[in-house]
């Protein structure tokens, strides 16, 4: 049975009260239409919500939402990003116990759109029905990107200039759009999960001896290698150090044999006015490679070069991250990857208050050896 609705609130908000999960896709919502929904929200009800860009969207309802999913497993939310086309659905979906009720028509997730608007919308209870639905949820919303800290930073500083200049409307959207594509060249399938981890690790008593034994580490690293100069190179001493990558002692008489072509690798490796990505592909697979440097050994490097902007690449690093659905845009070069991945872990770096991605490295250790 269909039923034809033209205030939705007396509907919808009556359901919600009692809803064990609800889905939600919407082009638009403002803080008078969520707090109608959150007001009637049980603590265990799980929330899905997929939104779309087009329409101005309040910041402070993303702000809200995403403290939620990151405070809690019930609470999930994605952007919906297509160039070619706008996201405009009005999708309510509410399961409460086996039984399935929606709400599909023109009203979004704001006050006039749930009260006072002239809007219309439909109720659908057929259980087969409703299960469809969901399916199409699911595949919009697995087609969405994960709303993230940085990205409503961003949003918010073009906000009111959104309100304010509504024939620029087209292009800071487009711009916004652009960004978050550009993230999709890294993607992290739990990456709420992972930021989530890593939030616990942060707030436990000992992380400022963490981030004090991190310091001392990159200071040791650099006295080994007589850094910036590199004219006194330790390589027994550096070796030494597992702290930050440990590196197969086989290759250290290769190195010692090619110390000049060494200091030459590490002064082209520091010249923060070339990309990292060249610096990276030379010094592993081009002219600049030298004979028993690693891919370890140089992000090593790198790391004690600058910690708040390069990470160590081995296997406990890539095993976290693969834990939690790390996967790279195909096409990329080596150095590209490292590139994309050091700016992602730079995010969540932001985002979880971890000082740098030396600190970051002792989690990713814990987590890449955990069973």
């Amino acid at each position: 049975m269909t039923t034809v609705i033209t205030q939705l609130s007396k509907y919808l908000l009556n359901e919600i009260k009692t809803a064990d999960e609800i889905w939600i896709a919407v082009a638009l919502i403002k803080n008078d239409g969520w707090k109608l929904i959150r007001n009637q929200l049980s603590k265990e009800c799980k929330l899905n919500f997929l939104i779309g860009l087009n329409l101005p969207t309040d910041p402070e309802v993303l702000i809200d939402l995403n403290n939620l999913q990151l405070s809690t497993d019930n609470v999930n939310v994605r952007l919906y990003i297509d160039n070619k086309k706008n996201f405009h659905p009005k999708f309510y979906l509410i399961r409460t116990g086996s039984n399935y009720s929606a709400y599909i028509g023109s009203a979004n997730c704001t006050n006039g759109g749930l009260n006072n608007n002239v809007e219309l919308s439909t109720n659908i209870t057929n259980k087969t029905e409703c299960e469809n639905l969901l399916e199409w949820f699911n595949s919009s919303f697995h087609q969405g990107t994960v709303l993230r800290t940085k990205f409503i930073e961003k949003y918010q500083a073009d906000f009111n200039e959104r309100l304010e200049m509504k024939k620029r409307e087209d292009s800071i959207v487009n711009r916004l759009k652009e960004d978050l594509i550009e993230d999709l060249q890294v993607s992290l399938s739990n990456e709420i999960g992972f930021i989530r981890i890593l939030k616990k690790y942060r707030s436990k008593p000992d992380y400022n001896d963490i981030v004090k034994l991190r310091d001392g580490n990159v200071k040791e690293l650099n006295e080994a290698l007589d850094y910036p100069n590199f004219n006194n190179i330790d390589i027994e001493k550096y070796f030494s150090y597992p702290e930050l990558g440990h590196l197969i002692a086989i290759a250290k008489p290769a190195i010692k044999r090619n110390i000049n072509e060494l200091k030459q690798l590490l002064d082209w490796l520091i010249d923060e006015n070339i990309d990292i990505a060249v610096r990276y592909d030379r010094t592993i697979n081009g002219d600049l490679k030298v004979e028993g440097i690693s891919t370890g050994t140089v992000s090593k490097f790198l790391i004690s070069h600058r910690p708040d902007l390069y990470f160590v690449q081995n296997d406990p690093s890539e095993s976290a991250l693969k834990k939690y659905g790390f996967k790279l845009k195909r096409g990329l070069s080596e150095g590209e990857k490292y590139k994309k991945t050091c700016e992602y872990l730079r995010i969540i770096c932001e985002q979880t208050d971890i000082k740098d991605l030396a600190v970051l490295d002792y989690y990713l250790y814990l987590e890449g050896n955990k069973e």
